[in-house]
């Protein structure tokens, strides 16, 4: 159940974008995809009549700072005839752990585009792989997650999810149709509060190696990241479909970095928007 008082702030944020678009003659969709669009996802990808928002215009987002790799804007228009809403960047829950704002802010970005009608969301973003069936360069389809390590969900009081309810069979199945040529593998979904494992090849080998406790806990899982459980906890309370996507950026052995991770993904980035265009196109 949504905690009504709360919801109002995204009320607002969608109420400003419908008027922003009919300042410019646009009717918005009546339920347009959403899209999320992690490191790499986004970055060649061109929608059709476009039109941009910075989050910092968007009631709710006052005071949000830059994020190196990540543009924070709403971007309304198509892709390949289909109506679409999507983040172009995202805010992480561990860019500011102690913030309430931050908190505040990484719910409303979900809960705005499910206000603007979207009841289908693809939630991008990068991952570390822990598992050597899934090299650097191919695609987790995630079909569940391991919460024990995440940060507190940005949830208010009276709301319950079980967030693996919206990850959706039927997307999974159109994802791995249409990966083509990419390494793509149906896995686990692990969050953490990050970014701690970036360049600390032990926080990995200590969610993967098969020899520790915690081992049984992770066993399915197949990736490691900083996102996409927030978006689909928030989805989860409008009975929203969420297909969610991460391209494996780094594995669980040699070390990397920020900087390691923004290559890998750019270099990819066509082959990226290439299959997010594939898929819109199945829905």
């Amino acid at each position: 159940m949504r905690n009504a008082q709360r919801e109002a702030e995204a009320v607002r944020a969608a109420a400003h974008v419908t008027e922003h678009l009919r300042g410019l003659g646009r009717e918005p969709a009546s339920q347009p995809i959403g899209l999320v669009l992690g490191t790499g996802w986004g970055d060649v990808l061109k929608f059709d009549q476009a039109i941009e928002i910075p989050f910092g215009e968007i009631p709710g987002f006052n005071g949000l700072e830059g994020l190196e790799g990540h543009a924070r804007r709403l971007v309304i228009g198509s892709l390949g005839g289909r109506d679409i809403v999507a983040l172009r960047g995202r805010v992480h829950l561990n860019e500011a752990p102690c913030d309430p704002n931050v908190a505040k802010m990484v719910r409303l970005q979900t809960e705005m585009l499910l206000q603007l009608g979207v009841r289908t969301l693809i939630v991008t973003s990068a991952v570390g792989s822990l598992r050597g069936c899934l090299p650097v360069g191919g695609i987790a389809v995630v079909d569940g997650f391991v919460t024990v390590y995440a940060p507190e969900m940005p949830m208010w009081a009276g709301e319950f999810v079980s967030p693996e309810d919206t990850l959706d069979p039927a997307l999974r199945a159109i994802a791995l149709e249409e990966c083509g040529d990419l390494v793509a593998k149906t896995v686990g979904h692990v969050m953490v509060r990050g970014p701690f494992f970036e360049g600390r090849r032990y926080d990995k080998a200590r969610l993967a190696g098969p020899t520790l406790p915690l081992a049984a806990l992770v066993r399915c899982a197949g990736v490691v990241g900083m996102s996409m459980l927030p978006e689909a906890c928030i989805a989860a309370l409008y009975d929203a479909k969420v297909l969610g996507l991460g391209f494996v950026t780094n594995d669980d052995v040699a070390e990397h970095s920020h900087e390691e991770n923004q290559r890998q993904a750019k270099a990819a980035a066509p082959h990226l928007c290439g299959l997010l265009a594939r898929i819109v196109a199945r829905l």
